[in-house]
């Protein structure tokens, strides 16, 4: 710049040529031009413009053009901000101070804003007067710059701590916590002014103290991270669970002068594989075999009790087909399942048989569930088999003594008929008894046969009835009432009832001629004790007449059935038909004590 203001034709400018400079100008240039500082200096009321080699650069492309001339013609687009400053210096002598003071320029054909520290200072002459303005100046625009972008940076990272949806603490080394954000906050229960308080060590469960102080002391002489689960103690006292991720802050020289720590809230997942553990544990020791496969149906988990039902360790199981285990005559039943689970449909548990490693068919009760994965979407199914073969066993022999109980009764009835057409004899009267004697054995024997096919446990009403009345037109009656089950005493007693109401009904009563109807209803009434009532109602037959005497039929029917019921019998005469009406206890069973009907 020496040479430059050395070899500019001045004379041309109004400054005037160099050698009619006043004193103090040729002096400001001379310690202009020799400072390392950025300098520039505005002489005269056009205020043209002088500097030096380290003001230079802050001008770009001004510069050199911008020496020896006004400073209104290369500084335009700030003049109306750098004027008013200039002249305050020249003209009313003050000097004007400013950090990192803003300018708008052009300095590289776009605008830009630029900051200066500025100290603008007079030039007097030995008068006193200013004649010029001398501007210490230093850029300080890529400080300015990098602090608003800190600033930004942390303003933006205080954002994202406060509204973070994990937990963000700082701590000193000893601890003490210098920052929290909300979310930290709320999973430990404390204000932010408490936490500011208190260290680390103050809520973390002491079980967990000496791990946590363990991994802390090796990030110390590492330099490593650490994770860690841990628990802390709430401010109300219970636990919470966290996945604690540590790194260390580190200074200008690289030492870790703090500890920052992202916290998340784990006491679901804790809970959720809580659960999952038992769950493990009883699948693994149930005696139930428990296996899945997935859509391709093969097994991805066989448990201890697969093993021993089915033979095949999981080492074995585990990867092939199901379909090992399904007998040929059975090979529709997996496709069909899973064609069920992939339609979302539920499976109902069901019987049926499979194969053993070593051949053998067991009987199983086999229970699928679909399988899903996170998203909810069906990945498998869920098998649990458990074995009945003994059930199936003793059902089968269940079924084999009944049988075998059925035809030594049959057999034993039917002694009894040939011991009573022997005794009573042949001839017409005695014959007539024999064949009602037979009637009422034959209706004793249709009851055990209803009773075989309820396993000796108990036989629908409605079966019971249809049963006794089977040798009469279906058209002749009509039948109502809700389903109840009797047990075999019922049975048996309600039996013989209606085939000896059924026989009257044909030698005297209502089916004893064709337009004759009998209405057979029943129903439950609930209370303390559940009631059964059972109505017989004739139509249409001949006018009754109360009888002179009661046979046996009459005194089975309101003796024994009233007390093998545990109720009460009542049979009415009434001109338009017989009534009979039963008031028992529902579901009498086989150890109730029988009490005599009132």
């Amino acid at each position: 710049m020496a040479a430059l203001i050395s070899g500019f034709d001045w004379a041309a400018t109004s400054l005037g040529p160099k050698s009619a400079w006043p004193a103090c100008l040729t002096a400001a240039v001379d310690i202009m031009l020799s400072a390392q500082a950025q300098i520039v200096m505005f002489w005269g009321e056009d205020f043209v413009a002088l500097y030096n080699d380290a003001y230079a650069p802050t001008i770009g492309d001004k510069h050199p053009q911008a020496l020896g001339h006004p400073a209104r013609e290369n500084w335009a687009e700030l003049w109306s901000d750098l004027e008013p400053l200039l002249r305050s210096v020249l003209h009313e002598g003050q000097t004007v101070v400013a950090k990192d003071r803003p300018f708008y320029i052009e300095r590289y054909s776009y605008p830009e804003t630029v900051y200066f520290d500025i100290s603008y200072s007079p030039v007097r002459d030995i008068d006193g007067k200013a004649l010029g303005v001398f501007c210490i100046v230093n850029e300080t625009t890529e400080r300015v710059r990098s602090e608003q972008a800190l600033r930004e940076s942390e303003e933006r990272f205080r954002a994202v701590i406060s509204q973070s949806a994990t937990g963000i603490a700082q701590c000193e080394l000893d601890g003490r916590f210098v920052l929290v954000n909300e979310r930290f906050c709320e999973i430990v229960g404390y204000s932010e002014t408490e936490l500011l308080e208190m260290r680390m060590h103050d809520i973390t469960y002491p079980d967990d103290l000496r791990e946590n102080n363990r991994m802390f002391e090796t990030m110390m002489a590492t330099g490593e991270n650490f994770e860690i689960e841990k628990r802390y103690v709430r401010k109300d006292g219970s636990l919470v669970w966290v996945a604690n991720s540590v790194s260390g802050v580190r200074d200008s020289s690289g030492r870790i002068e703090r500890v920052a720590g992202v916290i998340t809230d784990i006491s679901e997942r804790k809970r959720i594989q809580e659960v999952e553990r038992r769950l493990a544990a009883i699948i693994a020791s149930s005696d139930d075999a428990i296996l899945s496969t997935d859509l391709k149906m093969v097994i991805t988990s066989w448990n201890i009790g697969a093993e021993r039902l089915y033979g095949h360790s999981a080492e074995e199981a585990i990867g092939q087909s199901v379909m090992m285990l399904v007998p040929e005559d059975r090979s529709e039943e997996e496709p069909a399942i899973l064609a069920q689970i992939r339609a979302g449909q539920k499976v109902e548990p069901y019987e049926t048989k499979r194969r053993r490693k070593n051949g053998e068919l067991v009987d199983v009760l086999l229970s699928v569930s679909p399988i899903y994965d996170a998203y909810g979407r069906i990945i498998g199914a869920s098998k649990i088999a458990h074995d009945i073969s003994a059930k199936k066993e003793a059902e089968r022999l269940q079924t084999v003594l009944a049988g075998e109980l059925n035809h030594r009764v049959k057999n034993v009835l039917a002694t009894v008929m040939a011991i009573a057409r022997q005794t009573l004899g042949r001839d017409d009267v005695d014959k007539t008894s024999v064949e009602t004697f037979e009637a009422r054995l034959a209706s004793m024997a249709r009851a055990h046969d209803l009773l075989i096919h309820g396993q000796w446990e108990q036989a629908e009403l409605t079966a019971v009835i249809a049963q006794a009345l089977s040798p009469y037109p279906k058209d002749r009656f009509e039948i109502s009432g809700p389903a109840i089950k009797l047990a075999p005493r019922a049975v048996v007693s309600i039996s013989l009832a209606l085939h000896e109401l059924a026989t009257n009904a044909a030698k005297y009563g209502a089916l004893s001629v064709a337009d004759g109807r009998v209405a057979i209803t029943w129903s439950v009434e609930t209370g303390e004790a559940d009631r059964l009532k059972l109505r017989w109602q004739e139509t249409g037959g001949p006018i009754v007449q109360p009888p002179t005497r009661k046979g046996f039929g009459s005194r089975l029917i309101e003796s024994l059935l009233a007390a093998e019921l545990n109720g009460k019998v009542h049979i009415g005469y009434e001109p338009s038909g017989l009534i009979c009406e039963v008031d028992a206890a529902a579901g009498i069973g086989w150890d109730q004590t029988r009490n005599t009907a009132e």
